[in-house]
This record gives structure tokens, sequence and C-alpha cells, in this order.
């Protein structure tokens, strides 16, 4: 099976923010499994539940994951039979999965209540508002359709990091930490030169690719 090399690998950004062991954890969109299988395979985690739209990568992941949700977050019913057959979780984690959704708030708030008291929810976003958009539509006057990347043609929303913020906040949630994952341009591979530093020293949010975000329930 020929899957998309940009939505299948390892997400070591977003696994290495979570602490301690023995966790139980939810990876929402979790392709292939692979993240599941890391966090087992190290006792950062002894449950791990998936949830994949995708049958056939589903499909694989449950050989490696505890249990995998099958089917599409944008329905209601599909949400309430995870949130009925799951445990509380120690972690979520929605890694560049949000953005696919017709409706990114209702289902943190939808998922929110499976987090134990003191869990946390991990985010990935792609960032709109990189140098990249500029480039593409106000240089080469196109908003493209790509298979991946921050214009992914599957997209259904765009988050500048304020929109990030405002959706956190809209979810009645509270952010703990954010960080980002700086690349020059949205090609894979593409390297950092003196333009790409330059465009940080003036303004980080240019060449910042991902916005990641660690949050919890607010007080």
């Amino acid at each position: 099976m020929d899957y998309n090399k940009s939505y299948i690998g390892l997400r070591t950004d977003l696994l290495g923010l979570i602490e301690g062991n023995s966790n139980t954890i939810l990876d929402v969109g979790c392709a292939l499994g692979v993240n599941g299988d890391y966090l087992i395979k190290n006792n950062i985690a002894d449950f791990v539940y998936g949830v994949e739209f995708d049958a056939n990568m589903a499909k694989e992941a449950e050989k490696c994951n505890t249990k995998v949700f099958c089917g599409d977050l944008n329905s209601k019913a599909f949400r309430k039979s995870v949130i009925d057959d799951s445990p509380l979780f120690d972690y979520i984690l929605f890694g560049d999965v949000l953005e696919h959704l017709l409706n990114p708030q209702k289902v943190l708030i939808d998922l929110k209540p499976k987090l134990r008291e003191n869990g946390k929810i991990i985010i990935s976003l792609p960032n709109i508002g990189h140098v990249e958009l500029f480039i593409q539509v106000y240089i080469k006057g196109t908003f493209p359709r790509n298979p991946r990347g921050i214009f992914d043609r599957t997209h259904l929303s765009w988050f500048t990091r304020k929109d990030v913020f405002n959706l956190i906040k809209a979810s009645d949630l509270k952010v703990l930490m954010y960080k980002r994952n700086y690349r020059s341009r949205d090609a894979i591979g593409s390297k950092f030169n003196w333009k790409s530093r330059l465009l940080k020293m003036i303004n980080k949010d240019l060449v910042t690719f991902q916005h990641i975000v660690v949050c919890t329930h607010e007080d």
C-alpha cells in the first residue's frame, strides 16, 4: 500500500513532550500506529488508543496499538463511540489533524472530558502565516492545492499563531507551553539560508512551519 509519507512518520517532536511512563494515551490521527508502537516499546505508555479515518491504516495500527477506532471525527455518532468505549487519558495527541476537520473546536470540546484531571493535550497545526503564503499568493498568484504541507488540499481550516491560541481559549483549555517547528519553505528538506535567518529575526512566524501547543483543562 502506497501511503502519503508526510502523514505516517514518527512524531518525535510531539512524543518528546510526554512526561513520565506507564501513561494511557489517545493518538488522534494515528495513521499506521508508529507513535503508539514507539510509546509502548519505550515504556512511555502502557496503553495507546488510536483514532484513524483510513481503514487500511487503522488495520495496520491495530497490530501495535491497544485499540484503534476507525471512523470520521466529523461524525457526532463516531465521536460518541470513541468517548463511550475508551478510558481516561493522560495525554491526547492531535498531530496535524484538527485542520482537516469541519469543526476543530467541537472535536476538542467533545474529547476534552476524556482527559484526566492533570492530563494534557498536545496539538500540532500548520502555520498559514508562513512566508510561503506570500510567495505563492502574492508572487506566484495562486493558492496551491498540494498533497501535503501548508497547502494540503484536504485542509478545511487554516491557523496563524493567534488563531491557535483563540482555538484553545474557545475550547475552554489553557496553554501550558508553545513551541515552533521551523522550516524556511514548505518543501521537505528546505534549508535555512541567510534570507531565512533574516526573516526569523524580523518575525519568527514567517518561518514557523508548525505551531506546537501543550494545553490542559481550564481552571
